[in-house]
Formats: structure tokens, sequence, C-alpha cells
């Protein structure tokens, strides 16, 4: 969906019909006097979280920059100290750093906030030099020796054997960090202050969505991992609005350009590899854009995927051309082909699902194992209940609804059928461990929003009950002082990065949306060379710690 089919009045308007919850809820800015995730254990093992406080001056290695211009996100942003910074009774997130043992024997220290790693900039052997902030490479330059200095730490490069240190033994908040020869004074030790795990900014994910050719920009980004034949491994991915081929000479938007496809898929390779030139686009018999709709006028906008077979079966949302209202809805039945090309795509018409929009089923598909696909809906295009439909995985359009009591043979919204509630059009539920997940965020169909959370809750059955829902993370999105447009979370259950940590993102769509009061966040082409970011039209991932939500 992209900023300007949005309509300030007809917002407005769907906003208060669908009853959305506006969590206003903020955290502390300033101080707490309690960290509630420090945790008693400070010894290094082979991955965990840390902050790093430099003996001699007590402060803490941080990444630098201001944050409401996002420049605590961008590679090559250097290194500093700074005081203990802790808003709600946790530390944040860019003083904190995920120590992991690497097979080579070496650690890579990664930053939470930004998903980046401690790096020497440009692999320079120079004492003195500032430390920075870069995405994994895999390179000398990330890689250290952390090595006990009696109940405190050495941290050395791999490449050039030079130290972490305080510069110039500076008590002050500010003073970068760099790499100096070893010299073994306090400047150069460090305090880990272990850390309960805490949610992250995956930054190979958000990597991943930056691609430079075929869809190189898009909301949306469900994913449907592939068993059958040779496909066995690999991952369909369907987007929503898409600029495809538009990139100009700089990798950016021209002011005022429109997406040209309103969906796509994309391939991802059996080794899961976030690489973007790994993963290519396929086609339909039609082209570029997968799914079409035969209404005259009318779009598709897909939403969660499953597959059953040599099937997959993607729901999609019919919706009038540059409006937000939704006619119908349909089942979507590709047949898995072993090429680029998909052929033709039926859209099922399921009996008292299709045409009916009281409950859209977009938000997410689980098959457990039991038989049933479970698919789950909301409360119309903007609503915040939650309700589950399920269908025989051999019988894909024979559609039953649960009502608070049994399964129906049509929907119901009644407060019965309510499984779970989140804010407006912002909830996702996926199947991780024998346990239904529900991951919703505060309200974001509107620039600078002052909550930016993102809740999770579990159950052991499909029809709940859910936990009470648990705060996970929050948003790290700035732009020259503003806060960007968010909403659609995903569940990416399939990509096990092997540390028990589940896979989630969500869009952004620009910083200039109208937020309904007829003012713009921030203008539009607000590049200094007057271009678009497709950065700001782009996915971003996020990793919650099982733990954190008991899996």
């Amino acid at each position: 969906m992209k900023t300007n089919l949005w309509q300030c009045a007809s917002l407005a308007a769907l906003l208060l019909a669908a009853g959305c919850k506006k969590n206003l809820t903020t955290n502390a800015n300033g101080s707490a006097s309690v960290n509630s995730n420090l945790t008693s254990n400070s010894v290094v093992s082979s991955y965990g979280t840390f902050t790093m406080q430099n003996v001699a001056s007590t402060k803490y290695c941080e990444v630098s920059g201001v944050t409401n211009q996002g420049t605590k996100l961008l590679d090559g942003t250097g290194l500093q100290q700074y005081a203990a910074s802790i808003s709600g009774g946790k530390t944040d997130r860019w003083q904190e750093w995920q120590f992991s043992k690497q097979s080579n024997g070496y650690y890579t220290i990664m930053n939470l906030n930004s998903g980046k790693y401690i790096d020497v900039p440009g692999s320079t052997t120079t004492s003195g030099a500032t430390l920075d902030q870069y995405r994994g490479n895999l390179t000398d330059a990330q890689y250290w020796t952390v090595t006990a200095v009696g109940s405190n730490y050495k941290i050395t490069n791999k490449a050039n054997g030079l130290a972490i240190t305080n510069h110039g033994n500076s008590a002050s908040n500010g003073t970068v960090i760099t790499q100096e020869t070893y010299t073994g004074a306090n400047d150069q030790l460090w305090t880990l202050n272990a850390m309960t795990a805490d949610s992250y900014r995956d930054d190979a994910v958000v990597g991943f969505f930056q691609r430079t050719s075929g869809s190189e920009a898009f909301d949306g980004g469900a994913s449907v991992p592939l068993t059958w034949s040779s496909n066995n491994g690999k991952v369909f991915w369907v987007t929503n609005d898409v600029f495809y081929n538009q990139l100009n000479g700089s990798n950016e938007f021209n002011c005022g350009q429109i997406f040209n496809y309103h969906n796509s898929g994309l391939v991802q390779p059996a080794s899961h590899t976030w690489a973007p030139a790994s993963t290519v686009n396929v086609t339909s018999s039609d082209g570029v854009q997968i799914f079409h709709d035969a209404t005259a006028g009318a779009l598709l906008w897909p939403g969660a995927g499953i597959e059953v077979g040599q099937h997959v079966y993607v729901h999609n949302i019919e919706v009038p051309n540059g409006s937000l209202s939704a006619d119908k809805q349909y089942l979507c039945d590709i047949t898995e082909s072993t090429t680029t090309t998909i052929p033709a795509v039926n859209n099922l018409t399921v009996p008292n699902m299709s045409t009916q929009t009281d409950i859209l089923y977009s938000i997410g598909m689980v098959k457990p194992g039991d038989g049933y696909v479970y698919a789950y809906g909301q409360g119309g295009f903007l609503g915040a209940s939650i309700f589950v439909a399920r269908f025989p995985t051999g019988s894909p359009t024979s559609w039953t609804f649960w009502n608070g009591t049994t399964w129906a043979s049509t929907p119901s919204t009644a407060s019965a059928a309510v499984i779970a509630s989140g804010p407006c059009n912002n909830n996702t539920m996926g199947y991780v461990n024998g346990k239904y997940v529900l991951i919703t965020m505060d309200f974001g169909f509107a620039c600078d929003e002052t909550s930016r959370n993102m809740y999770a809750s579990t159950a052991t059955s499909p029809t709940g009950p859910f936990t009470t829902a648990k705060t996970v993370y929050s948003l790290a999105d700035y732009k020259q002082g503003h806060e960007p447009v968010f909403y659609n979370p995903t569940i990416h259950a399939e990509f096990n990065n092997g540390h028990s940590e589940l896979l989630v993102d969500y869009c952004v769509n620009f910083y200039s949306k109208n937020d309904g009061t007829g003012a713009n966040c921030l203008a539009p082409c607000s590049n200094p060379d007057g271009s678009e970011d497709p950065n700001d039209y782009r996915p971003k991932g996020v990793r919650i710690p099982f733990s954190l939500i008991g899996l």
C-alpha cells in the first residue's frame, strides 16, 4: 500500500468504524533505577547478550549517532562510550551486544539495535583508529578474541591484534572507542555484564529486502516453506504493491514514482541464504504479477499462504483500485512447478468466506499436523478482533468457522468467536514448537506514532486462550527526526538460525503518510538530491528469542 493511496477522510472514518485500539503507553525516556534485564552471570559463553563496561571509566560501549535521525542504524557509524542508557527498566539496545563464538574460535560482536557488527573500518592496522559498526561480512575485521583478565576481558581483533580501547583513558561521555596496541591498562579492559536474551534487528534479513533488480521494494512479504519435489527446502515469498526494476542509477527512486505491480513472487533457495541475488523472481503465465482479479478495476493483495502437497494456497483480498475497502476474498491455488514460471493461478471461491468481508483471513495459515489448515483473520481491513477458520488439507474450499463453541458452516463476528485481540491490522499468527504464536504491533497507520512496540502471546490450541501479551521489541526506525508508518508483521517460523530465535518482519510505508489531520510528517522525496529512498518501503527483520515468549 503506497502512501498516496490513502485519503485523510476515509482513513479517519475507517479507524472509527473499526474501533481500533491505539496503545499510547510509551517507554520512559530517562534513566531507570533498576535494570530489569541484567543477570548475575558475567562469563562469556558461546552465545549471549552483554553490555561492555569500560573498567577505567565505568561507561558503556555504544553505537554513536542521533537516535531520531536514524544514524544508529547505519553502516560506518562509530562507537563511543557513554553512561548507562536505560529506558522503561531495561538497557537501550544500542548498548547491548550479542557475543557469538564462531566455528573458527573467534567471536563476532553484534549490536542489538542495528544488527550490525563491531568492525575495523577498512581493515586498517592503525593504532588509534575509531571502531565502527558494519553489516556482517565474515571477514577478519569483524572477528575478535575475548580473553579473561581476572574478572574482566580484553578484546583484540583477529586481523591486527589491536585491542578495543577507551581512547585516551577518558572519563567523558562521547569519547570514541578505538583499536590500540594492548598495554594491559584499565582503559582496554571491559566488564561484560550478562543480560537476559533480548530481541534484535536482524540486519541480514533487512539486507535481503534491499534488492537491486526485479522486486526491488515492496510491502507485504509473507513466506511459504516448500517441500514438494526438488522445491524441498525452498521458500516462496509473496509481496504486495511492488516497485519492479524501477531503481535509478543511484539505486534510489526518482521523485513521484509509483510502484508498477500490485503483487509479485520470489523463490529463495533451500540454503536460505540472505544474499538478495540468490533469490529470484518467478512469473505466472501472465507475467510478473502472480495474482490477478477478473473484476475490472480491482486488484488482489496476497496475505498468508501454506503448502499442501504440490499446491500452494495463498489468501488474497480483492480491493477496488485506489481504495482500502475489501470487495471479496479468495483462496488462490498455485500448482507448484520446478521452473521459475508458475502455471495459471486459480482463484478459488470459498463458500461463506469469499463473499463476506467482515472477517479477512489474511494474517496467518498454519498446518499443525492434525489434518487441517487453520486460517486466521481479523475483523475487516483495520479490525482488532482475531478469528479462526479451518479446512481439511485435502479439501481447500471446505471451510468451517470457529464460533466460540464449535466449527460452524458460516463465520461469526460475535464476541464468543473472538479468540484474541490486537491493534488495528497489525497482527500475525504462526505455529512454533507446538504452540500457536500471536504477534501484534501498536497502531501504525500514521507517522510519528509515540508507541511502536511489538507484543507476543501463545496458546496450545488453535482457538486459544492466549497468554497475556508481552512486549518483546520496539521499532528502531527513524529518519530526519520522524518515525515511519508501519504495519503488517509476519511470522517466518521456517527460518531457524540455530539459536532458538523466531524471525518476524514488519513493513514500513514511508515517513510522509497523511496522519488524518492533513499534516505530513516528512515531505516526500526528502533525500538531499530530491529522490526517494527505497529503504523507506521495504520490510525489516526482527529476531525474538523463544525464551522471551515461552517457546
